[in-house]
């Protein structure tokens, strides 16, 4: 599940009696602002999306759809290691080639990517690149590198979802967010992953599945403490029995040094906690923020 923005600008009835650009204008080429605008333009509307980056948005790019792929190739590899050998087939050798998988992977978003774009073309909806300013209550400055161009509309949808937060702790610059979990070259050795969300936790399964040494620090004493109490509990049970090595009380951290061989050490707010040290990589995941800005 992926958060989306959605907020309408009201317009008054005498807007109606204005000539606009467009019925409505969608700021935001994600799941909700193209599900939006797919569905206006069905309707006979006249509808355009600005969107900067990918179509498709989080979780066609960076959210629920690698993630996806990325937990199937986990399960596959549990499968093989753990599950094969109670069926009375010999136990193979796991070795993932992480860089061909990434590289078909992508390959599978960017048809992903496609699709959407394709999609909106199909239904009648204009695309703009850019980033969207609002001048007034019916007008926005789409701005697309050194060019600016202003988009009116009767009506418009904001849909920009969000990004993954860094909090203001020393060393953030040596860490990786959940979009550069999707932008990995090589699958680490050791990793940190710091957070006690759904997100951290399905990083966190994902890199332990795949072979690779898992910590995961929570600030209490558990991960998704605010889920309900028998779903923690038996997630808290699984990922130990699974090898995951949960840092617990920790209050966060205070600060992230790299060392001189390139690998990082993460330091806990609370007091007399051993750091973590050589970890490839340090994966933040407290929460997301909309793209309001």
């Amino acid at each position: 599940v992926e958060y989306v923005v959605i907020i309408i600008i009201n317009v008054n009835n005498n807007s109606k009696m204005t000539s606009y650009d467009f019925d409505l204008l969608v700021i935001g080429g994600g799941s909700g602002g193209i599900a939006t605008a797919k569905r206006a333009a069905l309707h006979g509307k006249k509808v355009a999306v600005v969107e900067r980056a990918r179509w498709g948005g989080t979780c066609v790019n960076v959210g629920c759809v690698p993630k996806k792929i990325m937990y199937t190739a986990a399960s596959l590899a549990e499968q093989m290691k753990h599950d094969v050998a109670h069926f009375g087939f010999e136990q193979p050798q796991v070795k993932l080639d992480y860089p061909l998988f990434k590289k078909r992977r992508d390959a599978y978003i960017l048809r992903l990517d496609k699709i959407y774009e394709s999609g909106l073309a199909k239904s009648g909806v204009a695309k703009i690149i850019g980033d969207a300013t609002f001048l007034d209550a019916h007008t926005v400055a789409v701005t697309n590198d050194e060019t600016t161009q202003n988009v009116t509309a009767d009506k418009i949808l904001i849909a920009v979802g969000g990004r993954p937060m860094l909090p203001d702790v020393p060393g953030t610059e040596h860490c990786i967010t959940s979009d550069g979990f999707f932008e990995m070259e090589e699958l680490p050795t050791k990793a940190v992953v710091v957070g006690a969300g759904y997100i951290a936790v399905e990083l966190a399964g994902v890199l332990n599945g795949l072979g690779v040494e898992t910590h995961l620090v929570v600030r209490k004493h558990k991960a998704l403490r605010t889920f309900d109490e028998e779903i923690s509990d038996h997630l808290d049970k699984e990922m130990m029995r699974q090898g995951i090595t949960i840092h617990r009380n920790t209050m966060g951290l205070s600060r992230i040094e790299k060392q001189d061989d390139g690998k990082k050490k993460v330091f806990m707010v609370t007091e007399g906690m051993e750091p973590i040290a050589d970890a490839d990589i340090v994966l933040y995941a407290p929460g997301r923020i909309p793209n309001t800005e």
